[in-house]
C-alpha cells in the first residue's frame, strides 16, 4: 500500500484549560499544498461533529529514526494520509504525541509557525491517538536517540545512561503539566 506523506512545516504545543484538562499537547503543522483533502478535512470539523478516524504508527525499512502518523478518516471526509517525522529532530514530538494521546493538527505553508496560526484563529483539529502498541518500539528507539546525543557529548558509559534517563524523566514530566483550570 503506497500511502503518500505530508511533511510538518513548523510543530508547537498548546495548553488550553478547557482541553484535555489543561495538559500540553503537541501541535503539528503540515505542508498540505498537494493534499486539499487534508484542508477540507479541517475546516468540516468547524460546523461538523467530530469524524471517525484510525492512526497507526510506522517506521521506515531502512531506518528506525524515520518515522510516520498514519491517518485514516471516513467522516466527516475520506482521507488517509501519513506524516512522515524524523525521530532524531522531533523525539519530544513523538513523545508527546504517544503520552497525550493526541495531537493539534493545522495546515499551512512554509514559514508558519503555531504560535501565528493559534493567534489568527487558524483552523485546526484535535486528532486522537490512542495505544496502538508501537510504545515499546518508541521506548528502545528514544532511548537510542537520546545516548547517541550524549556520547557525542564525550560522556562516560554511566554518564550517558544517567544522562538519558534524566532527559526522557524530564521532557515526560513537561508531558503531564497542567495548566490552571
Amino acid at each position: 500500500m503506497n500511502i503518500s506523506t505530508v511533511s510538518i512545516i513548523d510543530d508547537g504545543v498548546i495548553i488550553e484549560s478547557e482541553w484535555a484538562n489543561g495538559r500540553p499537547i503537541p501541535a503539528i503543522i503540515v505542508n498540505a499544498d498537494r493534499r486539499p483533502d487534508i484542508i477540507e478535512y479541517i475546516n468540516a470539523h468547524k460546523n461538523q461533529p467530530p469524524g471517525d478516524v484510525v492512526v497507526q504508527w510506522a517506521t521506515a525499512l531502512c531506518s528506525k529514526k524515520k518515522i510516520s502518523l498514519v491517518i485514516k478518516s471516513s467522516r466527516p471526509v475520506s482521507l488517509e494520509f501519513a506524516i512522515e517525522i524524523d525521530a532524531n529532530k522531533h523525539h519530544a514530538l513523538i513523545d508527546g504525541v504517544m503520552r497525550n494521546n493526541g495531537f493539534y493538527l493545522l495546515e499551512g505553508k512554509a514559514g508558519d509557525k503555531v504560535s501565528t496560526l493559534i493567534s489568527n484563529q487558524s483552523g485546526r483539529i484535535i486528532i486522537e491517538v490512542p495505544a496502538t502498541g508501537f510504545e515499546q518500539i518508541w521506548e528502545g528507539i528514544l532511548k537510542k536517540i537520546i545516548e547517541k546525543r550524549f556520547k557525542k557529548q564525550g560522556l562516560s558509559r554511566k554518564g550517558v545512561i544517567n544522562a538519558t534517563s534524566d532527559y526522557i524523566k524530564s521532557m515526560r514530566e513537561f508531558w503531564q503539566l497542567r495548566k490552571n483550570t
